[in-house]
C-alpha cells in the first residue's frame, strides 16, 4: 500500500474514532441525563477555577487542530483528483479555498460563496464546539429520594399510643419537654412581630423549622438534628438522635438542598367569640379568696361545657382587680377534658379562653380544633426546614380510629393551660397583649396560629419519640414496626449543585457540526482512496493548495489560449474550463521531464 493510501485510511479511522468518542459521550449523557464529576474533582474546581478552563481549552484545541488537519488533508486529496476532470477556473478557485479553509466570497457566484461560507463556518466552530462538549458546567443535579415515615393517622399507631398511655411508666421527662417546647412552638407559629413574624424560627432537637414544624420529622440525615444518643424512646423520650428512613445518594457535590413530600400533621382551627346565649357552649368562672403569706391568693375554678362533653381548669393567682393593668389571668380550658384515653372517642376538641385583669381585652372565646394529616411540601435548604401545604390539597381529618392521638394533643394543651399561667402573668396573655400594639394583626388569627403550632409540634414530638434511634429494634416497639400499616411512603428530590454535563439542546447543535465535519472528512477521504486505487499516480503528487505546484503546472504549458487581463479578460478566464493532465487521463507533458518524472500540467477544455 502506497503512503498516500495509508494516510487516507488513517484519516478515515482517526476521524471516525474521534467523532465516535464524541457521539458515544453524548449518547451516554442523553441516556443518563446527567454525567457528574466525582466529588474529589468537584471540590478542586472552586479552589482552582482557572485550571478547569485551561485544561478543557487545551484538550479542545488539540482535538480541534487534529480534526481540522484531517479534514484539510482529505479535502485536499479529493480536490487533487477532482480537478483531473474539466472544471471552471472559478470552481477551482473555490475548491482551493476549501483547503485553507477560507471563504470564497463573490456575489456573482453566490452558490459557491454560500457553500464555502457554510463549510468554513463549521470548521471555525469546531474549537468552540469541542470546548462546549468537554467543559463541565455548574448544574443542579436532581436525585430522587424515597423512604417511609410514621403514619400518625393510622390505626396501628393509635393502638400503640393507647397501649403506652395506659401502661404504667415514668413519662414525666417527655411531658416536661412538651411543657417547655409547646409554648415556644405556638409563639413561633403566630407569625406576630414579637415572635419574629414570617422570619421566626422554631428549633427542636437540633433541627430548625421556619415558623412551625408542620408535624413532620426530618427525613434527611443532614437536617435530622442532634446526634446524641436518646435517653429513652416512646413517651419517655426527651430528645436525642432520630432515625432517618430515606435513601440518599452518596455524592455530596458543592451544595445540597432537598424538596420532599411528607405526611404532615396540622389542624383546622376556628376561633370565635362565645355567645352567652348559646346553649351548647358555656363557660362559668368562680374564684375563692384566701389569705396568703404576703398577699391574698385567689383560687380559680373554670367549668366549660361543649357538645363533646365538659372540661375544667384550676389556677391560683394573686388577688387583682378587674381593671388591673399589671397582673391578670388568661384561663384556658380544654373540652372535653379529664377523660381517660380509653374512653376518649372525639374527633375534635374545643378550647375556651378568657382574659381577666390586664388581659381583659380578650373576651370569652372558643376555638374548635380538628386535627388532620395531609401531604406537605418540605424544603431542606441552608440548615433550615420549611414546611408548607397547598391550600387545595385534600386533607384527611382524624377519625375515631385516631382518637388517642387527638386525646394526646388535647392533653398537651391542657398541660400548657396549667404551666403557662403564673400567679401574676400568662405567657399567652403577654403575647396577645404585645400583639395588640400592631394594628395589622388579628387576635383571632394569633390564637388560631398559636394552637396550630402546638398541634404540629405535638405531632413532631410523637414522630420523634417513636422514631428515635434504637426504636426499630426495641422489643417494646416490635408491634408497631412489624406492622406495615403504621408507615406511609415519602418521596422527593435532592438537588446537588455540582459540575458535570446535562442532556440539553446544546448537544444537538454540537452533534450537527461534528457529524457534518466527519461526513465531509470521510467522504473526501473515501473518494480520494478510490481514485488512488483506480488511478495510481506515477508522477509527483500534485497539491492544488500549494502555490508552487500551481505555478509549475501552469508553466508546463497548455494555458496559452487564455485571454490576458486586458479587456475584462479576468472574467473570461473564470468561465474557462480546465483540467489537470497526468497519467490518469493520458496527458503528455509539454516540457521535458526531469529525472524521468512526468510533470502535471493544465489544459484548457473547449
Amino acid at each position: 500500500m502506497s503512503v498516500q493510501k495509508l494516510l487516507l485510511v488513517l484519516t478515515i479511522l482517526t476521524s471516525t474514532s474521534i467523532f465516535a468518542f464524541c457521539w458515544g459521550f453524548v449518547i451516554i449523557v442523553w441516556r443518563q441525563q446527567y454525567v457528574i464529576l466525582p466529588d474529589s474533582v468537584t471540590d478542586l474546581i472552586p479552589r482552582y477555577p482557572t485550571i478547569l478552563t485551561l485544561v478543557s481549552s487545551v484538550i479542545s484545541t488539540i482535538l480541534s487542530v487534529i480534526t481540522t488537519a484531517l479534514l484539510s488533508f482529505a479535502v485536499k486529496k479529493a480536490i487533487n483528483h477532482y480537478i483531473a476532470r474539466p472544471v471552471s477556473l472559478v470552481k477551482l478557485q473555490a475548491a482551493m479555498a476549501l483547503t485553507q479553509p477560507e471563504p470564497f466570497l463573490r456575489w456573482d457566484h453566490y452558490k459557491l460563496s454560500f457553500f464555502t461560507l457554510i463549510f468554513v463556518g463549521l470548521v471555525t466552530l469546531l474549537n468552540s464546539s469541542w470546548t462546549t462538549l468537554l467543559l463541565p458546567t455548574l448544574l443542579l443535579w436532581p436525585v430522587p429520594i424515597s423512604g417511609t415515615d410514621l403514619d400518625l393517622g393510622s390505626s396501628a399507631f393509635d393502638a400503640k399510643l393507647r397501649s403506652d398511655l395506659n401502661t404504667t411508666g415514668y413519662y414525666q421527662n417527655g411531658w416536661d419537654l412538651l411543657g417547655i417546647m409547646a409554648s415556644m412552638s405556638g409563639t413561633s407559629a403566630t407569625r406576630s412581630a414579637v415572635a419574629g413574624g414570617n422570619e421566626s424560627v422554631f428549633s427542636f432537637n437540633g433541627a430548625s423549622y421556619i415558623i412551625s414544624s408542620g408535624g413532620i420529622l426530618p427525613a434527611v440525615e443532614d437536617y435530622a438534628g442532634t446526634t446524641l444518643h436518646p435517653g429513652d424512646i416512646g413517651l419517655a423520650y426527651y430528645g436525642g438522635k432520630v432515625a432517618v428512613n430515606t435513601s440518599v445518594a452518596k455524592d455530596r457535590g458543592l451544595v445540597r438542598n432537598y424538596t420532599l413530600t411528607q405526611q404532615g400533621f396540622s389542624a383546622n382551627i376556628s376561633c370565635s367569640g362565645l355567645d352567652p346565649n348559646d346553649s351548647e357552649f358555656s363557660l362559668s368562672i368562680r374564684n375563692i379568696t384566701s389569705p396568703g403569706f404576703v398577699s391574698n391568693i385567689a383560687t380559680w375554678e373554670w367549668i366549660a361545657s361543649c357538645p363533646l362533653g365538659a372540661g375544667a381548669g384550676y389556677w391560683s393567682t394573686e388577688v387583682f382587680l378587674e381593671s388591673d393593668i399589671y397582673d391578670g389571668l388568661l384561663g384556658i380550658v380544654v373540652c372535653p377534658g379529664e377523660a381517660s384515653y380509653a374512653d376518649f372517642t372525639a374527633t375534635s376538641f374545643d378550647i375556651f379562653l378568657q382574659g381577666i385583669g390586664q388581659y381583659n381585652f380578650l373576651n370569652a372565646t372558643v376555638c374548635n380544633v380538628a386535627p388532620y394529616v395531609a401531604s406537605f411540601n418540605v424544603t431542606y435548604d441552608q440548615s433550615m426546614i420549611s414546611v408548607s401545604q397547598h391550600q387545595h390539597d385534600p386533607v384527611q381529618l382524624l377519625q375515631n380510629n385516631s382518637a388517642t392521638v387527638i386525646a394526646f394533643i388535647s392533653e398537651v394543651v391542657y398541660q400548657l393551660a396549667i404551666s403557662s399561667q403564673t400567679t401574676y402573668k400568662s405567657s399567652l396573655g403577654e403575647l396577645l397583649r404585645l400583639s395588640t400594639i400592631d394594628p395589622t394583626t388579628s387576635m383571632i388569627d394569633i390564637l388560631e396560629n398559636y394552637f396550630r403550632g402546638i398541634v404540629e409540634f405535638s405531632a413532631t414530638f410523637l414522630r420523634s419519640a417513636y422514631s428515635a434511634e434504637g426504636a426499630s429494634t426495641s422489643s417494646t416497639m416490635q408491634d408497631l414496626y412489624s406492622n406495615p400499616e403504621a408507615f406511609t411512603p415519602l418521596t422527593g428530590t435532592m438537588f446537588i449543585a455540582t459540575y458535570g454535563w446535562y442532556s440539553g439542546l446544546t448537544y444537538i447543535y454540537i452533534l450537527c457540526i461534528f457529524t457534518v465535519i466527519w461526513a465531509v472528512t470521510v467522504s473526501a477521504a473515501v473518494y480520494g482512496l478510490i481514485q488512488e486505487c483506480i488511478h495510481p499516480p506515477t508522477c509527483p503528487t500534485f497539491d492544488a493548495s500549494n502555490p508552487v505546484h500551481l505555478m509549475v503546472a501552469s508553466s508546463a504549458g497548455g494555458l496559452e489560449t487564455l485571454p490576458g487581463f486586458k479587456d475584462n479578460g479576468a472574467l473570461e478566464n473564470e468561465r474557462a474550463r480546465v483540467r489537470l493532465l497526468n497519467d490518469r487521463n493520458g496527458g503528455k507533458p509539454s516540457a521535458r521531464p526531469t529525472s524521468g518524472l512526468r510533470i502535471p500540467r493544465f489544459e484548457v477544455v473547449p
